[in-house]
């Protein structure tokens, strides 16, 4: 348990844990950037109630190899959450008012599911040679971005499953060249200022109805269409936790 007499804090904990181990973090604001090492779960003790605060500047969290980051509020920094490692999950996470990307992932991608990624000044994901194996964009609302939603380079291979993709500045999903192939399943994709081609089916265009998105609430109200539509059933978008 972060913080503890063992681990004052999270960058100290992270210092003597092992593969396989869990570091379970109490709230509160922790202003450090932090490697998660390889086969090790960093987990907020309550949900978005532990905050890593990048104090305005540099990458806030790099994953290991297998790691996986749980529950927590990511803010402040250049770039929130970074991964350029294998099999890693990055879930229940806000990540918000980064100056660049809420999340970086190159080579590979993390399994990125029921984040709010929101009000960042560059794209909400970011990536970069990622392919969908045992990774997945699923059940994630990401909105109010500066630039795109999801940008994407390289040679990507990705599915983008049961989000809510809205109000970005420029693209929603946004494909840099040829070599970038996206499969849209179940997603409702509105009023990002550009779009890049026309829907497939299944996707809708609808106002997603947050009951108060200003003050960070993603709930959706009773009227909106992104209710139970999901592949799964489930809502669009994150699910509650």
């Amino acid at each position: 348990m972060v913080p503890s007499a063992e681990a004052k804090s999270i960058g100290a904990a992270m210092s003597i844990a092992r593969h396989g181990d869990t570091v379970r973090v109490k709230e509160g604001v922790y202003r450090e950037s932090i490697f998660i090492a390889p086969g090790v779960a960093l987990v907020s003790d309550t949900p978005l109630r532990a905050v890593l605060d990048g104090k305005g500047r540099g990458t806030i969290v790099t994953m290991g190899t297998n790691a996986a980051i749980v529950g927590f509020e990511v803010r402040n920094g250049t770039i929130g959450i970074l991964s350029s490692s294998a099999q890693t999950t990055i879930s229940q996470c806000r990540i918000s008012r980064n100056h660049q990307s809420g999340i970086m992932c190159v080579g590979a991608l993390p399994r990125i599911e029921d984040n709010f990624i929101v009000f960042n000044k560059g794209s909400g994901i970011q990536g970069w040679d990622v392919r969908t194996t045992s990774g997945s964009i699923n059940h994630n609302t990401i909105a109010f971005n500066n630039n795109h939603g999801i940008a994407l380079g390289g040679v990507s291979t990705v599915t983008v499953e049961n989000n809510i993709i809205a109000f970005n500045d420029q693209f929603g999903i946004k494909p840099g060249d040829e070599t970038v192939r996206v499969e849209l399943i179940n997603n409702n994709l509105y009023q990002n200022a550009r779009l890049g081609s026309t829907l497939p089916a299944d996707n809708i265009s609808s106002d997603p109805l947050f009951t108060d998105a200003k003050r960070y609430n993603f709930s959706l109200l009773k009227e909106s269409q992104s209710i139970g539509l999901g592949r799964d059933n489930q809502n669009l978008g994150a699910r509650a936790f």
